[in-house]
């Protein structure tokens, strides 16, 4: 085999690799969205849970630094062998611009894009917990 056929071999290896995850699918016992029962008075159960979105100013070519992080009001989400947030999403306006998925106890639930905002009138942001469920926030720009 040539050198650069080996290389194209372990490139496609590595995205492959790139696309699995390592926790075991039975973790995720709740893929159901959440109902907040007094949304202008969240507990800290759903707190923890909800994305928090923060949009930073635009560059040069019109792009924002959009960033979610799941939890609010310095309650954070935890990350451990069986509680976490395995995927974040991040939509401008109905257009999906970002989602991470997440593993247990190396990564905590955070997502970060650069997104152009000029005809976008909302972000929202949707957390994905293994044990409680679909969280969603939205945010106006």
């Amino acid at each position: 085999m040539e050198r650069r056929d080996a290389m194209k071999v372990l490139a496609g290896a590595s995205l492959l690799a790139t696309g699995a995850v390592a926790y075991d699918e039975k973790l995720i016992v709740n893929k159901n969205d959440y109902d907040f029962k007094d949304p202008k008075n969240p507990t800290e159960y759903e707190l923890k849970h909800t994305p928090e979105i923060s949009v930073g100013s635009a560059d040069a070519a019109g792009f924002s630094l959009v960033e979610v992080t799941v939890g609010q009001k310095g309650i954070i989400h935890p990350s451990v062998d069986n509680h976490w947030v395995y995927q974040v999403e991040l939509f401008a306006g109905d257009k999906r611009v970002g989602v991470v998925d997440l593993e247990p106890t190396v990564s905590r639930g955070y997502l970060a894009a650069r997104v152009q905002l000029k005809e976008v009138k909302t972000l929202r942001a949707i957390a994905r917990c293994n044990l409680h469920g679909n969280f969603s926030a939205t945010l106006t720009v």
